[in-house]
């Protein structure tokens, strides 16, 4: 299994057991035929390229990464199917039943920001996180089982926290995630004039990596090794790209989820126009 990740780019995971997790969605547990004695195979996708965005987040500048995890569920069917018959196996990655984030800590893959995300040492918070979840045990799989790992948080700089631009994470006066930028991006339907200037005074359209980039973990982080996040990125975005681009190929990115709409509202703002022009 060590070998068969590796091929794929992946270097980062380990073992451990379902009963640990917190179980956020049992149902799709349930669907895949999976008990609380399963093995969870955490894994790390870093996704930071040498590739810098301009005004959308790194996340959002490779195709969307949900692509890559079916790609890597129907490899690992395949390659699980022909070992182990009659064994239970499913990978999840976002829609997941468990806490991922906490499973990762579990798994001795990172610890927790003060912005919520996983940092890993060599990585720092750009990484995706996916999972095996499987009735096969971990020493068939050739991995050992992560046990007793502590949940810890990170040092507490507040880097991070100084330098949000909308206050989200200010303890002393802590505002609604609605609030955080990256949500504001994200938002249908007209934006106020004070979610427009953070907006533009951030020079964003889509999303937000100030809390990630301010991070000391991030200087000196490490690229990805996965051939999928180096290639079709896109550095900036503009009307011009957007508007030409196939319905087919939005949605094969991650800014594309709202919407042209959506999109084309924040860029039409970043660049001084109207829909008419």
């Amino acid at each position: 299994m060590k070998e068969f990740l590796r091929s794929r780019g992946i270097e980062l995971f380990g073992a451990i057991p379902l009963s640990s997790c917190k179980i956020t969605r049992g149902y799709l547990l349930e669907r895949a035929g999976l008990g609380m004695d399963s093995t969870v195979v955490m894994m790390l996708l870093p996704y930071r390229s040498e590739h810098t965005p301009k005004n959308l987040s790194v996340y959002a500048s490779a195709p969307d990464y949900h692509a890559f995890v079916s790609e890597l569920r129907e490899d690992i069917k395949a390659y699980l199917g022909e070992r182990f018959e009659g064994e239970k196996f499913e990978l999840f990655g976002d829609h997941s039943p468990i806490d991922e984030v906490n499973g990762a800590c579990l798994a001795g893959l990172g610890f927790i920001g003060d912005n919520g995300l996983l940092i890993n040492e060599e990585y720092s918070s750009f990484v995706f996180l996916c999972e095996l979840i499987t009735s096969i045990r971990p020493e068939a799989l050739g991995l050992e089982m992560v046990r007793d790992v502590s949940i810890k948080r990170c040092i507490g700089c507040g880097a991070c926290m100084r330098a949000c631009p909308s206050r989200c994470m200010d303890k002393s006066d802590p505002r609604p995630k609605s609030e955080c930028l990256s949500a504001i991006t994200q938002k249908k339907g007209e934006l106020t004039p004070e979610e427009i200037a953070l907006m533009l005074d951030n020079g964003s359209i889509w999303g937000c990596d100030i809390c990630q980039s301010v991070c000391p973990y991030t200087k000196g982080a490490k690229l990805t090794p996965i051939d999928f996040f180096k290639n079709n990125v896109i550095t900036a975005l503009t009307s011009e790209l957007i508007e030409n681009m196939s319905d087919e190929e939005l949605s094969r990115r991650a800014f594309g989820w709202r919407g042209r709409k959506t999109l084309l509202r924040n860029i039409y703002l970043y660049e001084g126009k109207t829909p008419q022009e």
